[in-house]
């Protein structure tokens, strides 16, 4: 093929769009150009319409460059499909799934029949690229995986529209029997096509049903004020696992806790449980902004990093600042949607209507539950090296401090430490030998042991950047310190996260190591968490 066919529309207009559609009367969304994400995404649609076909879309300059794919696109190498390029659509559309209704533009049925992100192989500017006449990405799909091309082609004499070549490369995703036909439920909910066309409820547009993305037509209604959520609803330590079908269980994820609030523009925060901005050390979770199908919206849940397990791992999100871990957010609950403060709504009904608002899954996760079964989900979190798991009242109401509707069950003793000094190190050892911890007991720092093991040259370097600031002459603790080695004292600011074996009979710890700083966390709100 050659580098640059014949050059077409830079993508980047909704106009054509929006003048063939009547958004009183089609589900469709209206929508605007969006901000660009750092990660560009993709979505596939399975359109019966007047003929079945799919609607193959990448984001370019804020809207879904849109091509109608009558085959459906294959991973079968060098398989030429014909491409009809046609109007930009909305970002938003990239969620839609259901029935445009009868004398509507497009009228049938739609699913999400892939979805992910994608990157280019060749070229900086999608729009630029699509505009020259020929685009090379890397689909990172569910279905779709790998090289591709489009080119644009030369229409046949006395053929209209703008035809295009969708054609996989050969790489180590091409299948030469792959059929799209193959696997034709939608990624997003698992239904087909049919299944979408006898559902009711299908033809209802969920993305933006309040705010400025109301439907035109739609009079307002009322709303309820977007709360401003100061300190997470926070689980209390229990001692063993249990069954009861009255309660629902999750595994308990490994990072920092994080309130993300979207405003009706779209504008993020990600504030940690100490309204720590996590945006500023974590700047990749800016694409949390764009996942969700609703806003404004609050959501709770946690920021962690992920092995190739699916474990969430504290101290690999440590190494975010350095190695640029990817991230994830995982979310257990909404506290606004919709317009509505959901806060006093059963958990349940809450977890449900989260799920159902995820729109890009590329870094937003739901954290599933099972209802009833404590005892078996302890175990498998036991098995994988997880953290716990977390029980949680299916009908209770979001409170803003620790409550026994929702109960921790650890798999091992993890918790955070206040640093009041450290060791001298010895042998070949630069910075520190340990690091002292403590608890409070009221207004009183209580000596609980010490942390040796866990740290590598650069940590050591990190923390000692931290602590000679904080220096000082005298023992911030009540009680006395038994080192064994020279001690350096320091004011008590610094929290880190300590994996532990066991509290001694004496109230210290043993086997204990470290895992990471808690940025997000006071130094007063920490104390001895007993079941």
């Amino acid at each position: 093929m050659p580098r640059r066919a014949e050059g077409g529309a830079r993508p980047g207009s909704l106009e054509r769009y929006q003048a063939k559609r009547d958004f009183t009367r089609t589900p469709e969304p209206s929508g605007k150009k969006a901000v660009p994400a750092k990660r560009l995404r993709f979505v596939v649609q399975m359109h019966r319409a007047t003929r079945l076909h799919y609607d193959f879309r990448l984001e370019a300059d804020g809207v879904l460059a849109s091509w109608a794919v009558p085959k459906g696109p294959t991973l079968a190498p060098g398989d030429r499909r014909l491409a009809m390029h046609v109007e930009d659509h909305p970002m938003s559309y990239r969620d839609f799934e259901g029935n445009i209704p009868k004398g509507e533009y497009g009228a049938g049925s739609v699913i999400v029949w892939d979805k992910g992100t994608y990157a280019l192989a060749e070229g900086t500017d999608p729009a630029d690229e699509i505009a020259h006449g020929k685009i090379k990405f890397v689909l990172h799909g569910k279905k779709l995986r790998g090289m591709f091309t489009l080119v644009k082609i030369k229409p046949r004499e006395h053929e209209s529209g703008d035809p295009w070549l969708l054609v996989k490369d050969r790489d180590e995703w091409a299948d030469p029997h792959d059929d799209p036909a193959k696997h034709p439920e939608s990624v997003k909910s698992g239904k087909t096509l049919d299944a979408v066309a006898r559902d009711p409820k299908a033809a209802t547009w969920h993305s933006h049903p309040v705010g400025k993305s109301r439907q035109r037509g739609t009079p307002a209604a009322a709303r309820d004020a977007v709360p401003v959520i100061c300190t997470p609803m926070l689980a209390t330590l229990t001692g063993a696992a249990f069954d009861d079908p009255d309660w629902l269980f999750e595994i308990k994820w490994d990072g920092y806790r994080a309130i993300c609030t979207i405003d009706a523009d779209g504008r993020l925060t990600l504030r940690s449980r100490n309204g720590l901005n996590l945006l500023t050390r974590f700047p990749d979770a800016a694409d949390v902004a764009h996942a969700f199908a609703s806003v404004p919206i609050v959501v709770d849940g946690e920021l962690v990093s992920l092995d190739g397990s699916g474990r969430s791992d504290f101290g690999r999100l440590q190494q975010y600042a350095h190695a640029r871990v990817p991230l994830t957010y995982a979310v257990f609950d909404v506290l606004y949607a919709d317009g509505r403060d959901l806060r006093a709504h059963p958990l349940e009904e809450r977890k449900a209507l989260l799920e159902r608002l995820i729109a890009d899954d590329t870094m937003v996760m739901y954290s599933k539950h099972i209802v009833g079964e404590g005892k078996r989900l302890f175990a498998e979190a036991k098995r994988r090296g997880l953290e716990g798991i977390v029980a949680k009242r299916r009908d209770s109401h979001y409170v803003e401090r620790r409550s026994r509707d929702w109960l921790k069950i650890k798999a091992h003793l993890e918790q955070e430490f206040v640093v009041g000094g450290w060791t001298a190190p010895k042998g070949s050892r630069k910075g520190f030998g340990a690091l002292l911890l403590g608890v409070y007991d009221g207004a009183q720092l209580r000596y609980v042991g010490s942390v040796g093991t866990g740290f590598d040259a650069r940590t050591i370097d990190e923390l000692m950047k931290r602590l000679h600031p904080l220096a000082r002459k005298t023992s911030p603790f009540v009680n006395e310190v038994d080192a064994n080695a020279s001690v350096s004292w320091c004011r008590p600011e610094l929290v880190v996260e300590v994996r532990f074996a066991e509290w001694t009979r004496d109230g210290m710890l043993r086997q204990s190591a470290y895992l990471g700083l808690r940025e997000d966390k006071r130094a007063r709100d920490v104390v001895a968490e007993r079941a």
